[in-house]
């Protein structure tokens, strides 16, 4: 992460501002990540009509520390053809090649990047999300472009940042040398140990915190259906917040503990709860989780047997308004 001063962040929000409607109008619909009026909801609809249509081979594909391995001089390139104020495109060099201070071990300050770095945007830059777009554009416009082996197999793509999956009928050697050879193009690489093609008939994928896979039907129809639940590793990161939450040492009452609860149950639900999705059954695993939690807690913090044990400390925090999913 590398976080600006207050003052560079004032200059870049402004920047922004100005030329983020320029580029806009050539982003592609299938870029969902840090866009205006979209959100990670939009890009799982997406994904979901995609399916449904009979795409059901996907290219999960993950870049290697992408933010940080953003060739300069091919995006100031990108920037050039739509910016010609040299005033802007001098600032955005400035941003790219301000050095970075990180604090060792030893409590000393050491700077990375520089005048000399030819690689990387900050994370944590106001404007490296836009700067991020509009250099993973050239590759959504691949999956556009009618002559090209993309388009001709039906394949498509739904991104959000650096996040993307491709969809298709049958991920074959023509889809994977073109999204192969266009990211060796962009100059980026792709993880290896995570880039995967996944047959929705026999097995599943995560994008952006959700699973989607196929099910057989509960009532016992014959077929399956797209089942879109809250992936195993969101469900863990949930549980891991909630234990820091109740760690033995914290001596809030009640109602600072439900409210400190609510601000992570709340925000999570509010995400998994999208239309579309099946988080009924995460719902009740992540209740069942703080109700033996709760118990425990309240048995660490009493030296005398809590009256809050079992049950009665999750309904006792629930009457105080705890939030239930």
């Amino acid at each position: 992460m590398g976080i600006p001063t207050v003052r560079d962040r004032i200059v870049q929000m402004a920047c922004k501002i100005v030329i983020e409607p320029i580029f806009e109008a050539d982003f592609e619909s299938c870029s969902y990540g840090f866009r205006p009026k979209r959100s990670a909801h939009d890009a799982i609809q997406h994904i979901r009509q995609h399916l449904l249509m009979g795409c059901r081979e996907v290219l999960d594909a993950d870049f290697s520390q992408y933010f940080d391995t953003i060739p300069h001089a091919p995006l100031m390139k990108l920037m050039e053809r739509r910016i010609s104020d040299r005033d802007v495109l001098k600032l955005i060099r400035m941003w790219l090649k301000a050095p970075v201070a990180e604090r060792t071990e030893r409590e000393r300050v050491r700077y990375l990047g520089g005048k000399r770095s030819k690689r990387g945007t900050p994370q944590g830059g106001v404007i490296s999300p836009l700067l991020a777009n509009i250099y993973l554009h050239e590759l959504d416009k691949e999956f556009y472009r009618k002559d090209g082996a993309l388009f001709r197999c039906g394949a498509r793509i739904v991104r959000y940042a650096d996040d993307y999956v491709t969809l298709a009928r049958y991920i074959g050697d023509p889809i994977k040398r073109a999204v192969y050879g266009k990211v060796k193009e962009l100059d980026l690489v792709l993880n290896e140990t995570k880039t995967r093609i996944v047959r929705l008939s026999e097995g599943s994928f995560d994008f952006l915190g959700f699973t989607f896979r196929y099910d057989r039907h509960l009532d016992g129809r014959a077929g399956r259906y797209l089942n879109v639940v809250p992936s195993k590793k969101s469900q863990k990161k949930l549980r891991e917040k909630i234990r820091a939450i109740l760690v033995p040492g914290n001596q809030k009452n009640a109602r600072q503990l439900v409210a400190e609860l609510n601000q992570t149950l709340i925000g999570w639900r509010n995400y998994f709860d999208a239309p579309g999705s099946y988080p009924r059954q995460a719902f009740r695993n992540v209740n069942w989780y703080l109700c033996e939690s709760l118990s425990r807690f309240y048995r660490r913090k009493s030296q005398r047997r809590s009256t809050l044990s079992g049950q009665r400390a999750y309904e006792h925090l629930v009457k105080a308004g705890l939030a239930i999913l």
